[in-house]
């Protein structure tokens, strides 16, 4: 009992003493001799001694985790900047040096005021201090934007009886929905799959944010399967062309 109690309390000593030694490594305070940080994109922070002001780390950038263990806690990064966590890493590779980085502290996306649609505050808070010309939230989630095609299915060629499949993909916000339709020549067309068995439409989201992805079965194909068009309402068309057997 009283080994144990003793490396209880030679553990306490070590961290004490190496907290000790870190605060005296950094002297008196002289915010005269501090130099101004200059084009700092995650803002500014006060150094590990709580004197000069320093850029803050920026998202994905290392820095000191309490958190970490004592030989690998103190290593001097500066401290996260604007709306930054530091967390430690989850992806190491077995027997890899514990390390911590800076994270946001939300991960919604943000429309910011020139349109454009950031994955979370801290990205568009770098991009403020890089353009320094307004930049700023209007609201939280992504801009508004038309639908547009990313993917356009691709002709296809088969003959009676086969199977065919086309796929095409769309992004835009709100989310677009993708339709199918035939286009039997007469200037008329008619959406899939209508109430014919062989033929099958399905979507689902991405594979990218934004963006979904349709795709068209078509089973046991035959003659008056004429040429296809989706992702309204941007259209694009692929043709089923039928071979003779």
């Amino acid at each position: 009992m009283l080994g144990l109690r003793l490396l209880a309390i030679f553990i306490c000593l070590t961290v004490v003493v190496g907290d000790q030694s870190n605060k005296a490594e950094c002297g008196e305070c002289e915010e005269s001799a501090c130099k101004p940080p200059k084009d700092c994109l995650a803002g500014m922070v006060k150094d590990h001694c709580d004197c000069c002001f320093v850029c803050g780390q920026r998202e994905g950038e290392l820095c000191d985790d309490e958190e970490l263990p004592l030989p690998y806690r103190n290593s001097k990064f500066r401290p996260c900047g604007e709306n930054l966590l530091c967390r430690p890493r989850t992806d190491m590779a077995p027997g890899d040096p514990p390390e911590a980085e800076c994270v946001c502290e939300r991960n919604d996306a943000l429309c910011g005021s020139d349109g454009h649609t950031y994955s979370n505050e801290c990205q568009l808070t770098e991009e403020r201090y890089k353009r320094r010309d307004g930049l700023r939230a209007m609201h939280r989630g992504p801009c508004r934007s038309a639908p547009k095609i990313v993917s356009p299915p691709e002709d296809v060629k088969n003959k009676t009886g086969g199977n065919v499949a086309m796929s095409c993909e769309a992004m835009g916000w709100p989310i677009p929905s993708i339709e199918w339709r035939v286009d039997r020549g007469d200037g008329d067309t008619v959406p899939l799959p209508s109430d014919d068995s062989k033929i099958a439409v399905q979507s689902r989201g991405g594979p990218s944010k934004y963006e979904i992805t349709g795709w068209l079965q078509l089973l046991s194909i035959y003659q008056q399967m004429m040429p296809l068009t989706g992702a309204l309402p941007r259209t694009t068309k692929a043709k089923l062309l039928h071979l003779p057997e």
